[in-house]
């Protein structure tokens, strides 16, 4: 499974990949939502962990793009936030995200995730 980890802050990114690739999973990293949106095009993810708060172009816009985009419609989005809660949460889900998950990130929390959403192919 290829997943798309889209986050500003390095260390965070860094561990998210780490956790991804402990799975089996191959990441591809995106730095702020414009550069999602173009990856998500190019490297067809099957999964993609967004940030919200993000710069450029943020989580909640990047994820609408993404959704909106016929070849990247069917992906699945999971939001990924200190704040996914209450209206965070539910901007993320209006936007296109299938859930929202909260910083930080444990292993066991990415290792059930990661369960949930099996590669497609």
């Amino acid at each position: 499974m290829k997943v798309l980890i889209v986050e500003d802050f390095a260390d965070t990114r860094e561990l998210l990949m780490m956790i991804v690739r402990l799975r089996g999973c191959v990441a591809a990293e995106a730095k702020d939502g414009q550069e999602a949106v173009e990856l998500a095009a190019s490297e067809r993810p099957d999964l993609i962990l967004m940030d919200l708060n993000l710069p450029v172009l943020d989580g909640w816009e990047a994820t609408r793009r993404i959704r909106a985009r016929r070849e990247t419609s069917h992906i699945p989005v999971v939001a990924i936030s200190a704040q996914c809660q209450g209206d965070w949460k539910e901007r993320a889900i209006k936007a296109g995200a299938r859930e929202c998950l909260e910083k930080p990130v444990n292993f066991a929390a990415m290792d059930s995730l990661l369960d949930r959403y099996p590669a497609l192919a």
